[in-house]
């Protein structure tokens, strides 16, 4: 075969690929932060706009360079409370804004030490807190207003008092050490308020963590904090990979195990339900970005959920991704909740999007002798095969259902396959996928003669992802029939082109009969393409059950009120 034809094959089966997964892009956002002449700027313009009245006087000295810092300083602490109970919108609030910006800023060059004030008072800034962050712990503070975002259907602003921050604390921050998942290039970013408060022992400059409670209380009155959920979803995406889809953790599936894992959004937070999310083949969790961002715009999602998500190399065998999410939802449970004692944990929801839907509704099945009775008549453990061979086949194929998942959601799921993984182009392309470990050669022969006749020529070709793709595989058609865990409600997300043409409907990938799932809670058939995680109305049904599963409280689910 020529280089050329070669090089054709390869990008005919990489255009499969792309279509097999569904994905549409790279890039997932555009980012650019302002730097300090923003902020300088954005502050004579306050002091323009509001003339002589006495706030505004009290900013333009506090941005002045010829005054010493405790006399420009005390000038911001003064502006900052005298317009504390300003309306949203109102000039007053943007005075407000303006000197807590600049406030911050004075304090963060000084590393938040107190500061005598030249009336007599002490400025002291936050400590840490279930509510409040203190920001010497954090590697980096920035303002939300500096950051100019694009790429995102909808950005998740809310109005109040106070100023939005995004907080940064990188993968080796002491912030970070009793967590499970830090994202390893990303670390974790949040979003802070800060809002000056007046008390007898003098100002102090609180950061307030949203996420865990957007309200405060000023002079009596509970109000709103203003909020930026969307910034420090940007934020860490422009630390990280910042992309959708990934052709080399599909292909060296060998060289991408290390990164393989579950990871956080934010800090665990014991008070909330996790919601494990799964991408697809040849993607990455960043596919998940635009739903979690606009889940977070709704206050009982923030109120009651904590997102994780899973990364691992697309190339492997469902089976064996599935092993390695139950090792790492073990791992997090150790590390988080050690005895046992939080009842949040106990019910997770898992969303699955594709091949991800595969791996989470492995979660809630049986393996063991379900599963390889199937295959073979003769058990795994009693076939002659090498230790390591027998541990790894043992540890994919003998699993239980999980106790503390108590919901999944599957979108665009192929149950049964899709058609795309039989086109020549893509089953050429599956078989230049490298997987982590290697069969020896008599182990493989071994295993292939214990297979039933009509299933031995799978495992001539690699069995990796693409093999299990294959539309009516009867690797899936295993799957399926697994026994799930009782009383485990499960829904599908389905797309159909907004054709309207269900059930002979398809989302240009997976076919209608393939994503049907029997006994499903819910089904709901949405106007998208193979991506339902990322379309808007995909997202509202997955608010709809988050909010419907947050509702049914800490009992036992009670389904047979269908929703």
């Amino acid at each position: 075969m020529t280089a050329h034809l070669l090089t054709k094959r390869i990008a005919l089966g990489l255009l499969a690929m792309a279509l097999l997964a569904g994905v549409a892009g790279c890039t997932i956002v555009d980012l650019k932060v302002q730097g300090p002449s923003a902020l300088r700027a954005k502050s004579r313009e306050v002091v323009q706009e509001n003339g002589h009245g006495r706030a505004a006087l009290l900013l333009q000295k506090g941005t002045q360079s010829r005054e010493d810092e405790a006399t420009r300083i005390t000038a911001l602490v003064e502006a900052a409370e005298m317009t504390a109970q300003a309306l949203p919108g109102s000039a007053a609030q943007r005075l407000n804004r303006a000197a807590t910006e600049n406030l911050v800023a004075a304090l963060q060059a000084r590393a938040f030490a107190p500061v005598v004030l030249a009336d007599g008072r002490t400025l002291t800034v936050s400590g840490d807190s279930p509510k409040t962050l203190d920001p010497r712990t954090a590697d980096e503070l920035l303002a939300a207003a500096a950051m100019q975002i694009g790429g995102l259907r909808v950005r998740n602003i809310q109005e109040g008092a106070g100023v939005p921050y995004v907080v940064r604390f990188k993968p080796t921050s002491p912030a970070l050490r009793a967590q499970a998942g830090v994202p390893p290039l990303a670390g974790i970013c949040e979003p802070v308020t800060a809002l000056v408060r007046s008390a007898k022992s003098g100002p102090q400059l609180v950061f307030y963590r949203t996420l865990s409670d957007d309200n405060t209380t000023i002079d009596g009155r509970r109000v709103k904090l203003a909020a930026d959920f969307t910034a420090p979803l940007a934020y860490m995406l422009s630390k990280g990979r910042n992309r959708s889809i990934d052709v080399r953790a599909l292909v060296r599936t060998d060289l991408n195990m290390d990164d393989a894992g579950l990871y956080q959004f934010s800090r665990y937070e014991p008070g909330k339900i996790p919601v494990v999310l799964v991408h697809g083949l040849m993607s990455r969790p960043e596919t998940w970005v635009p739903a979690v961002n606009e889940l977070l715009g709704d206050e009982k999602i923030r109120e009651k959920y904590q997102f994780w998500l899973f990364l691992y190399p697309t190339g492997l065998p469902v089976w064996a991704s599935a092993a390695k999410l139950r090792e790492d939802m073990d791992r997090f449970r150790t590390t988080l909740d050690p005895r046992r004692a939080n009842p949040n944990l106990d019910r997770m929801v898992m969303a699955g999007h594709s091949m991800g839907g595969l791996i989470s509704g492995l979660q809630i099945r049986s393996g063991g002798r379900h599963l390889w009775q199937q295959f073979m008549k003769t058990p795994p453990e009693k076939l002659k095969l090498s230790p390591q061979t027998r541990e790894r086949l043992l540890r994919i194929i003998n699993f239980g259902p999980r106790h503390d998942v108590a919901r999944v959601v599957f979108f665009a799921t192929p149950h049964r396959g899709s058609e795309l993984a039989v086109n020549p182009f893509a089953e050429f392309f599956g078989r230049l996928i490298r997987l982590p470990f290697n069969v020896a050669q008599p182990d493989m022969l071994t295993i292939r003669q214990a297979l039933r006749e009509d299933l031995r020529e799978l495992f001539v070709a690699p069995a990796n992802s693409v093999v299990f793709l294959r539309a009516r595989s009867p690797l899936l058609a295993a799957i399926l029939n697994l026994p799930m865990r009782p009383g485990v409600p499960y829904h599908s997300i389905i797309g159909d082109r907004g054709r309207g043409d269900t059930p002979d409907s398809s989302d240009g990938v997976v076919p209608y009969w393939s994503s049907k799932l029997e006994g499903a809670s819910t089904e709901k058939i949405v106007p998208s393409g193979h991506g339902t995680n990322e379309n808007p109305e995909g997202i509202l049904e997955f608010r709809r059950i988050l909010r419907r599963h947050a509702a049914l409280g800490s009992g036992p689910l009670n389904e047979s009120a269908r929703d």
